[in-house]
């Protein structure tokens, strides 16, 4: 009698800890994870390539539209090549702006659901004495510190590769910022008359051949990257839910 008064006691005392634990994840854990200071530094870094990508985007926009003011048809394809690469730039902005957005949001995710869910299937396997209840337990809790950790992580590796071509695309926007269209013209204005200079066009050539390799960059450490560590956490997340792993008795 007195060993199962014990037990009992184990058992209240474990539920009890369990819970504690439960609360202390989505209320003091959680709104740490989300707080914005608590990632600055990846948000930072974010934020840096959101205003290359702005800059880059805004240069080949107004670049294009500059040049399809001119007459003819001879810079036609030079501007749709520019109106194409500005698109792309948009899409790679999209990216920037998840990504940020989850930074924050993965932890929300782990400590306001997923941790405290863990805690109380833990509980009920406490209560209970079902021991399939414990390995969910532990894969949920995994999961969830996997969801936590994958995007900084995935910031500080596309970081990583960013910074090894940072320079060119410092030199893309600096480019951009002292390229000039000139024309050819009696008064000076871009008019009907108006034609464009040999070294001009050669300029305007040489920013997009740099601008295409800007956005090779970007998409490498912008999309590329954040999609492979998406993809290694689904597989992980499969690998942990169909294997008999994390049994906790």
């Amino acid at each position: 009698m007195e060993e199962v008064n014990i037990l009992k006691y184990k058992r209240i005392m474990i539920v009890a800890v369990l819970m504690l634990l439960a609360v202390i994840s989505f209320t003091k854990i959680a709104p740490w994870a989300t707080d914005p200071e608590t990632h600055k530094h990846s948000i930072e870094q974010t934020d840096e390539k959101i205003s290359s990508v702005m800059a880059l985007s805004g240069g080949a926009a107004a670049t294009s539209a500059t040049l399809s003011l001119l007459p003819g048809d001879m810079c036609t394809p030079l501007a749709e090549q520019l109106a194409e690469l500005a698109k792309y730039f948009l899409l790679i902005l999209s990216s920037l702006y998840l990504e940020k957005f989850l930074i924050s949001l993965s932890g929300y995710i782990t400590f306001m659901f997923l941790i405290p869910l863990a805690c109380i299937l833990m509980c009920v396997k406490v209560i209970t004495g079902k021991k399939n209840l414990s390995r969910i337990a532990g894969k949920v809790g995994v999961i969830g510190i996997a969801i936590f950790l994958i995007v900084p992580a995935s910031v500080k590796l596309s970081d990583m590769v960013y910074q090894t071509q940072a320079a060119k695309v410092n030199e893309t926007i600096n480019e951009y910022n002292q390229l000039e269209v000139e024309g050819d013209s009696e008064d000076g204005l871009f008019n009907e008359f108006t034609t464009i200079t040999s070294e001009t066009i050669e300029r305007i050539t040489n920013f997009i051949d740099n601008l295409m390799e800007s956005l090779a960059v970007m998409i490498v450490t912008s999309c590329v990257i954040p999609l492979l560590v998406f993809a290694f956490l689904i597989w992980l997340a499969r690998t942990i839910f169909s294997a008999n792993v994390l049994t906790i008795n």
